[in-house]
């Protein structure tokens, strides 16, 4: 098994590590899923985070040796583009319509009070 994975990835430690950890050690590690958030392509050490659970508080260790580390789900999938709307339910902004704002007057360019409440209803 590669021990490269990506950020996101979930991962724990191996038996064979947690078989020489201190029991202490040992205990708060034994069993916890943590989350890489470091890509093996940018880094050769990932940083991972164990969020807390009952009563282990959240722990974050940084540049964990990989060979220590077995995953356990790579990264969830990235989110696909999904298909644009049908153009039938987007409004045409080419063509003027009922709701655009009226045309300037002859002052200057600007729009009166009246036309530019109108335009921000």
């Amino acid at each position: 098994m590669s021990n490269e994975w990506l950020a996101n990835s979930k991962v724990r430690f191996t038996k064979e590590r947690l078989a020489i950890l201190t029991p202490r050690d040992r205990q708060g590690l034994a069993g916890r899923i943590g989350v890489t958030q470091t890509d093996c392509r940018l880094v050769v050490k990932p940083t991972v985070y164990f969020p807390a659970v009952a009563d282990k508080p959240e722990l974050r260790l940084f540049r964990v040796d990989p060979r220590h580390l077995e995953l356990v789900e790579g990264p969830p999938e990235p989110v696909t583009a999904q298909a644009a709307p049908d153009s039938t339910n987007r409004p045409d902004l080419t063509s003027p319509s009922s709701e655009a704002p009226p045309a300037a007057t002859d002052s200057g360019g600007k729009m009166s009070q009246e036309d530019l409440d109108n335009f921000f209803d």
